[in-house]
């Protein structure tokens, strides 16, 4: 497979934190129109999560059933068509058909990052696999930070709702391009209920491939967490305006960008298992400079964007160690890469909708959720 392909390849896996992201600067604005509290307000991200969720658990059979590419293609097909139904909702002025929307996109979208892993695997040698998996965080995180970016400028000076016309444009560019890849699927296997709920018991009964994914969604529970977090911290305490927080959201994407040249390097030179270690350890300064924005309440916008970016930085090497050792846990990758992303996303839509019920402020809120879980998950890689 070419340079080029496996770049195309890799831009997959961003589909659906592209559609999660892209309405985030909006949502002080969701919440104003829809009258709206903040548990309530972060459905919107919330519901997005839970059909990801649901989503990562069907495409591992469909695709051992009508293939790689096959499955991909059925996804994307229903990510356009939920995204029909978000703009449907704007128009009828109906919150609870954008939510529809929201989860059919999101159980659309979930093709994606299911079935680039089942073809990174099945397409490329074992060394470049490790290589591609270190540069997927950066496509998976370049995509939020675009897609905020773009987000922002669009609420900003237009309506909230053009973000939906933006997906659906690159939705349906997505679809056309998967006729750039070959099937890699060599035996199909029918759609047998019992075999499937073996491979996932199997898979979910694996001590590292379970452990291995909570590392994976540790770095989901941030993304996914500050998306809903960081927008309404940016309006209320920094004072920003829906563009200048996507303006300055831009700084984030130094730290993505330089976590998939410095994760690729780490994972060359000690391993992926070290990789982890090191980078778990780099993950708690981080978190000491977050503590401090919350507690002084800070106002300065570089202290905060500064340490956001370094948090990109970090749990971007997380990533691809991560994901690599847990979809390469079992001999079965599709039931590996499934329950993987099952676990990821899973703990990524928990994160959001506990962040939305707890006593805090939203991105105290988030400072608490990534604490507990980053001593879980460090707990447990320590013990393997």
């Amino acid at each position: 497979m070419s340079a080029l392909k496996i770049v195309l390849l890799l831009s997959y896996i961003c589909i659906a934190s592209i559609s999660a992201a892209i309405i985030t600067p909006a949502i002080p604005a969701i919440g104003h129109t829809y009258h709206l509290s903040q548990g309530t307000i972060t459905w919107v991200v919330s519901i997005f999560l839970l059909g990801y969720v649901i989503g990562q658990l069907l495409y591992g059979p469909l695709a051992n059933r009508f293939g790689r590419v096959g499955a991909l293609r059925a996804g994307l097909c229903l990510n356009l068509l939920g995204i029909v139904v978000c703009l449907a909702s704007v128009f009828l002025h109906n919150y609870l058909l954008l939510l529809l929307g929201r989860f059919m996109t999101a159980l659309g979208a979930a093709s994606g990052l299911a079935c680039t892993f089942m073809l990174i695997n099945e397409s490329l040698s074992l060394e470049k696999a490790k290589q591609a998996m270190s540069y997927a965080i950066v496509s998976f995180s370049v995509g939020i930070g675009l897609a905020v970016t773009i987000g922002g400028v669009v609420t900003q000076y237009f309506h909230w709702q053009m973000c939906f016309w933006l997906l659906l444009v690159h939705g349906a560019f997505m679809l056309y391009c998967t006729r750039y890849f070959q099937e890699t699927l060599k035996k199909q296997m029918p759609l047998n209920i019992k075999h499937i709920w073996q491979g996932y018991v199997m898979a979910i009964s694996h001590k590292q491939l379970v452990i291995y994914a909570l590392g994976v969604g540790l770095v989901s529970v941030f993304a996914y967490g500050y998306s809903v977090a960081a927008p309404i911290y940016a309006q209320s305490v920094l004072k920003l305006s829906a563009s200048q927080y996507g303006y300055w959201n831009l700084i984030n994407m130094f730290g993505m960008l330089g976590s998939g040249f410095l994760g690729s390097f780490l994972m060359r030179r000690f391993g992926p298992t070290i990789t982890l270690r090191i980078a778990l350890l780099g993950l708690l300064p981080a978190l000491l400079s977050l503590l401090g924005i919350v507690y002084f309440a800070s106002t300065h916008s570089l202290w905060f964007f500064f340490t956001t970016t370094v948090l990109y930085l970090v749990t971007g090497i997380i990533f691809p160690a991560a994901s690599y050792l847990a979809s390469n846990a079992l001999t079965d990758k599709a039931s590996a890469s499934s329950m993987m992303s099952f676990i990821n996303m899973g703990s990524a839509m928990l994160g959001v909708v506990i962040m939305g019920y707890l006593p805090f402020a939203s991105m105290t809120a988030l400072l608490v959720l990534l604490i507990g879980f980053y001593v879980l998950v460090s707990l447990l890689v320590i013990n393997l």
